[in-house]
């Protein structure tokens, strides 16, 4: 019964994951259809109309709004915050497929900082698929056109950042309920990016702020089933299930922004896949010791 349980929860976990990663595609997408906009701008929108949303839900579940762990809560908003801003640069700068790749890095870097932050024993192999993974991620930089060292290396921050993140969505797992671990993003993001913000700002044109409010919107369903999955498994067994954002990055930057990839930047992409299959394959045959 308890081995039937546990399946249903990685299970639960592994369905919550795809449906994030397929909305953060959809996010991904509107960010850049907005390259005009400072990613500071709509960073502060999105973490705006999420404070709303997690406020209104939690007044009615009346639970309390400042959590219980505060440091890690607030570690989260940090870490968050600086993965976002990243991101949302690389979007507007680089091809879509390129920004996903570097971005899930994360799942193997998640298993990374768990082993030495949660005692979620990492194994050798895992560490070896890191390297190698960095080895596809210098092929996506392509070979004739190469992506600029700079926002490549601005890719891998955001991934390494939203690794901190995620581990520490799974570190609260057991004492905060998901909205309040949301809520947190937009408390620490608002005050940090708000002034930078003010001083970039661009005023959006028509259905430009139809864009805006969606990404606020969609971005509140697809942290919550973030959220949801990462309290409900280890990070190693379900973090490896953001590939799926790659694949959303390869088609989506074909069909909407007509951006095509040489045959270095595809082998790239083949070799990070590849690197987290292996390291999720690897998490399902050792169980991680904790120490």
């Amino acid at each position: 019964m308890n081995k039937l349980r546990l399946g249903c929860a990685v299970n639960k976990a592994i369905l919550y994951l795809i449906i994030a990663t397929s909305l953060f595609s959809v996010i991904n997408v509107g960010v850049k259809l907005l390259a005009h906009i400072p990613a500071s701008e709509i960073v502060v929108f999105r973490g705006g109309i999420s404070f709303l949303i997690c406020f209104y839900f939690l007044k009615r579940k009346k639970v309390s709004l400042i959590g219980k762990n505060k440091k890690v809560l607030f570690l989260r908003g940090f870490f968050g915050t600086v993965a976002l801003v990243s991101l949302f640069i690389c979007l507007q700068k680089i091809p879509l497929a390129v920004s996903m790749t570097l971005i899930n890095l994360s799942p193997i870097l998640t298993v990374i900082i768990a082993h030495f932050y949660l005692k979620e024993r990492a194994r050798p192999s895992q560490w070896i698929l890191l390297v190698v993974s960095f080895l596809g991620v210098y092929l996506v930089r392509g070979g004739v056109e190469p992506v600029p060292l700079h926002w490549m290396a601005l890719g891998v921050l955001a991934a390494l950042f939203a690794a901190m993140a995620y581990t520490c969505v799974r570190k609260l797992r057991l004492s905060e309920d998901p909205l309040v671990v949301i809520m947190y993003f937009p408390l620490v993001t608002v005050p940090l990016i708000g002034p930078v913000m003010i001083y970039e700002w661009e005023t959006p044109q028509g259905w430009e702020w139809f864009i805006l409010i969606g990404i606020g919107i969609v971005t509140q369903a697809a942290q919550y089933f973030m959220t949801l999955a990462y309290q409900m498994e280890k990070a190693s067994k379900v973090m490896i299930f953001n590939y799926a954002g790659l694949f959303w990055g390869v088609l989506l930057g074909w069909v909407v922004f007509n951006e095509s990839l040489n045959t270095q930047q595809m082998l790239g992409i083949l070799v990070v896949f590849l690197c987290l299959c292996g390291n999720y394959f690897v998490s399902l045959k050792d169980k991680p010791k904790v120490s």
